[in-house]
């Protein structure tokens, strides 16, 4: 919500003249309106958020997000095949969900053509996510699991 257009804000008021409503409140992290009937003359109020305060909420949620940028990184199928989380059936996964793996670790097989390929970590971390389900199609570029780094 930038900015409130004129004719967004007409059609709030005949909404609010149509529904005899008395008051609509629109809010987002930068400003609010609010429009009051005061019986069909609305009275309209903007609040804008002092910019120290968006600037403040604006570097948490940068930051928030570059935590969690840096501390996922995905191991990417480089071939089409199926997915396979055990050497064979029966025996334990390579990897199950929170194992942590260092660089240069099996972490699963893709099949390809009866072609058995090992898939080892690029780096070391605990395992946060698999995508996949075992025995199921994996395309060329899909994220395997996600691998999160300290």
């Amino acid at each position: 919500m930038k900015e409130f257009e004129t004719d967004y804000i007409e059609k709030l008021i005949e909404i609010m003249k149509n529904n005899e409503l008395t008051e609509i409140t629109l809010e987002d992290t930068e400003k609010s309106l609010i429009i009051k009937g005061n019986g069909f003359k609305p009275v309209i109020k903007e609040k804008i958020v002092e910019p120290e305060v968006q600037s403040a909420i604006q570097e948490t949620e940068k930051t928030e997000q570059q935590e969690t940028k840096k501390k996922l990184v995905p191991i990417i199928s480089n071939m089409i095949g199926l997915y396979f989380s055990k050497p064979s059936p029966g025996e334990k996964p390579f990897v199950s969900v929170g194992d942590e793996i260092k660089e240069g670790q099996q972490v699963c097989i893709i099949e390809t053509i009866k072609l058995m390929n090992k898939i080892k970590s690029e780096v070391s971390g605990r395992i946060a996510e698999i995508c996949i389900e075992d025995g199921k199609p994996v395309e060329y570029g899909q994220v395997i699991m996600y691998v999160e780094q300290e």
